[in-house]
């Protein structure tokens, strides 16, 4: 603090003089340096201004990254020390930095400390730097640091400065690229002690060259870069104590080399990488080679970190990461050291906050750790409805697990959870929650079987059913499953069958419906149920053929339906639920069965008798409000891409960027702002090119209830507006508008493109040759739009004629699509041995004029 207001006083100093002197000097030189300075103040004050807005957009949203970034390079060339301290604090509480950020950091507390208390601090700061991502130029900087503030001569030193290489080989030695350096720092300095012991005893001299010697051995079994160099210097320092190659030596070599050379191409591929996606595919492969070729866990987990330092944001990787150090390690601090960092790199995914919940309730943290665990993953921001729901599930199975079916406390906790977790997930994104109903089924099984509770159970599972599955022949199916597995009522199981088979849409299978009935029937029934329940099927068959019947009859009168291939794509993507709640249960509690297995030696801890804090969901009813959606974007754009052409509207809280399962971009996303007014800001930027394509700006609505009318072109005659064709591909707004704007003044010109970005050659504007083409002006008049459904069956081919639509009909048997069919066809031609009318040759006539 003392050093900070030193320069401080001498900053005031210095300003004291410049206006003294200043002040006393008229002639042209001086005048030019009071003009610079004069410019210099206002960058200065400019960049106060800055830090002031700044500050004022963290405050509405602490995690805008970028916002947190751009603070800390302002405050730097303010030269504000103890300002810049704590904006780098409080970045680092929120997010891990990176390695230019850390070395930044890193390099300006160094120039700072003079004393051993300072010095102390940056070690500490190397610590922290070292624990957020794998990086060796930090570790190239700590040992440099090491050896430039500490003497040598001392034993003490010494050992301290070895545990810091230690450390460095351990963490970044087996790096291909950059792990060398480690290794080289650490001979080098090891060298050096060796020359200055030579005047010492032969004792010291020999146990310091067999150090040097251990270490060469060390790093000649690693496949490092520029191995030949290496042992060309082994071989070398041998020849100087008259020494010979082991063979032990020489075959670890040999093994390490031959490894490099499967690892090369790998290594090259990666070096030309730009794209993050691009890495991705090639650490993957990487990965291959690691974990079932050479298999070696410590090399593995070295390629994990230095993955995970390279794309952090893949949580793919860090999800593989957890897994591998959890079964492979299975201690607690390396487990929990992996997690850590994953979730502050990855807060949006579910599935790893719910390992992390189950990884400390394996390795028995307090009820309190665990609870905390929920509600930072609440705060996170967690991007989804399945995210969500894995977290939820993750501490639900935990407590599920904890429970005393005995312990009246303890169940109504449980169901304090269920409740919680249904209405977190319904108000956080409606119906499309939970579509599998998962949650609301191991509810209902618990209460069935392990509280023996079924009329709380129907009342579940009349939940499920009212959530749209209140047609589905393979939901009915399921309820009656569970209603015979976890009750003996037979005239319950019978009303659900009436319920069913009723409900039941004529395209959605009833047959299912009857044949299960009738079994039952066969099974549980006497002749009286058999014959009612003979009757009731029968009268709804009857029904659903004429259902059919009358379908097929609509679909060839206006050409639709659908391919028959169709069909049975439609029926296997229907999802079907658990065949018996138990399996619902199951499904949400075994997934991680692997993990478990491997604690089967540990001892059971006794179970808890105090109440379990249950973590209140934290909902922001302003998350939509504040969030546009964006689509038609192009499939390799990245966030950033997204976040640099976007942040012009307002600041940027989040993006997710929707991607499939094989973690490539869909084409579109999400952006959210800190407030609803930079929402309206992005939504005037709709079908604003980005990367040669129009990107579409719409508002986030996730309950189609709630969706308003949007903004449609009027398709009426509008006297003020000009339709414009024969438009070159390359035309653009500004020609337009030069070509236009002197017949008088233009509101606004749209130039219609396709998806692609690529004009369409027709323009609207508020109209001759142009570009050498001869363009088409005229009021704009679009036609009227036919209603679809009284299109006639026959439409025009691309040939000009006309071509009729293969008619395609769902779940109709071919002897009825036959009949159909055969109706419709035109009588067939006379024989060809038939008599002729005079009509009949006339006809063959050809038309005379």
């Amino acid at each position: 603090m003392e050093i900070q207001q030193d320069l401080r006083d001498c900053c005031d100093n210095e300003k004291i003089d410049f206006e003294d002197n200043d002040s006393s000097h008229v002639d042209g030189s001086e005048s030019s340096d009071s003009d610079d300075s004069e410019k210099e103040r206002e960058e200065h004050y400019a960049l106060e201004r800055r830090v002031v807005e700044l500050r004022k957009e963290l405050a509405k949203s602490p995690n805008a990254y970028n916002t947190h970034v751009e603070l800390i390079g302002c405050l730097k060339k303010l030269g504000e020390l103890d300002q810049l301290q704590h904006a780098r604090e409080s970045m680092h509480a929120i997010y891990p930095l990176t390695e230019e950020l850390w070395l930044d950091w890193l390099r300006d507390e160094i120039k700072l400390s003079l004393s051993d208390e300072d010095k102390r601090k940056v070690e500490s700061l190397f610590h922290r730097a070292t624990e957020d991502y794998l990086s060796i130029d930090i570790w190239v900087e700590y040992i440099q640091f090491c050896l430039a503030g500490m003497d040598i001569g001392g034993a003490e030193a010494l050992e301290k400065i070895r545990t810091v290489m230690e450390d460095a080989v351990r963490h970044g030695g087996l790096h291909v690229v950059k792990g060398g350096l480690l290794w080289d720092s650490y001979r080098d300095f090891e060298m050096a002690i060796y020359q200055s012991t030579k005047g010492k005893t032969e004792n010291e001299n020999l146990n310091q060259s067999q150090k040097i010697t251990h270490l060469f051995n060390r790093q000649l079994s690693v496949p490092l870069l520029d191995m030949e160099r290496t042992w060309k210097e082994y071989n070398d320092w041998l020849e100087i104590l008259g020494q010979k190659v082991e063979a032990h030596v020489k075959a670890s070599y040999e093994k390490a080399k031959a490894q490099l050379e499967k690892m090369s191409p790998l290594e090259d591929t990666l070096l030309i990488a730009v794209e993050n996606d691009d890495k991705a595919a090639v650490y993957r492969t990487y990965l291959d080679l690691e974990m079932n070729e050479i298999k070696d866990p410590a090399r593995i987990q070295a390629l994990f970190e230095r993955i995970v330092a390279d794309i952090p944001l893949y949580d793919a990787f860090w999800m593989d990461y957890c897994k591998y150090v959890d079964r492979q390690f299975k201690t607690a601090e390396t487990t929990f050291a992996v997690f850590r960092r994953a979730v502050r790199n990855c807060p949006w995914n579910g599935p790893i906050w719910a390992s992390y919940i189950f990884a400390a309730e394996r390795y028995e943290k307090e009820d309190s750790f665990i609870s905390g665990l929920v509600q930072n993953a609440f705060v996170a921001g967690l991007a989804s409805a399945a995210d969500l729901l894995a977290v939820w599930l993750g501490f639900i199975e935990h407590l599920v697990r904890k429970c005393k079916w005995d312990d009246s406390e303890q169940i109504v906790q449980l169901r304090e959870a269920f409740t919680r977790a249904t209405e977190h997930l319904h108000q956080s994104y409606g119906i499309e929650c939970d579509p599998e109903c998962i949650l609301l089924q191991y509810w209902a099984y618990l209460e069935a079987k392990k509280l023996n509770n079924m009329p709380k159970a129907r009342e579940l599972w009349g939940q499920i059913m009212s959530q749209g599955h209140g047609k589905s022949a393979q939901w009915w199916l399921a309820r009656i499953q569970f209603e015979r597995a976890h009750a003996s009522d037979v005239t319950e199981v019978r009303k659900l069958f009436v319920k069913s088979v009723n409900a039941v849409t004529s395209l959605d299978w009833p047959e299912l419906i009857v044949k299960q009935w009738l079994q039952f029937e066969r099974e549980e029934g006497d002749l009286q149920t058999m014959d009612n329940a003979q009757l009731r099927c029968d009268a709804r068959m009857e029904k659903v053929k004429k259902e059919r019947e009358s379908q097929i009859g609509k679909d060839l009168d206006t050409g639709k339906g659908r391919k028959r291939g169709k069909i049975e794509e439609n029926q296997d993507s229907v999802s079907v639920p658990s065949k018996k709640a138990k399996t619902g249960h199951n499904s949400a509690s075994t997934v991680k069965s692997d993990a478990r297995n491997t604690t089967e030696t540990r001892t059971n801890a006794p179970q808890p008798t105090k109440p379990i804090t249950i973590p209140k969901p934290i909902t922001d009813p302003c998350r939509h409000a504040n969030t546009v959606f964006l689509s038609n974007l192009d499939f390799n754009i990245s966030e950033e891409d997204i976040r640099s052409t976007m942040s012009t509207s307002g600041t940027i809280t989040d993006i997710r960027l929707v991607r499939d399962y094989k973690q490539r971009s869909k084409g579109f996303c999400y952006v959210e702002f800190s407030s609803s007014d930079e929402v309206k800001e992005a939504l005037k930027r709709d079908r604003e090119p980005l990367k040669g394509r129009p990107m579409f700006i719409s508002p986030s609505e996730p309950d189609s209830a709630l969706k308003h009318p949007v903004f449609k072109y009027q398709s009426t005659l509008e006297k003020k507006k000009l339709f414009v064709k024969g438009l070159a591909s390359t035309t653009t707004k500004e020609d337009l508008e030069t070509l236009f704007s002197k017949f008088g003044i233009l509101k606004d010109v749209r130039l219609a493109t396709f998806r692609t970005g690529i004009s369409k050659g027709i323009a609207y504007t508020d109209g001759t040759t142009f570009q050498d083409r001869v363009l088409t002006v005229a009021l704009s008049n679009p036609p009227p739009r036919h209603d679809k459904k009284t299109t006639d069956r026959e439409e025009q081919s691309l040939g000009g004629g006309a071509r009729e639509r293969k008619t395609q009909l769902s779940f109709v048997p071919n002897s009825i699509l036959r009949q159909a069919k055969s109706s419709a066809m035109p009588p067939p031609p006379p024989p060809l041995g038939a008599q002729k009318s005079n009509a009949d040759f006339r006809s063959m006539l050809p038309n005379k004029k």
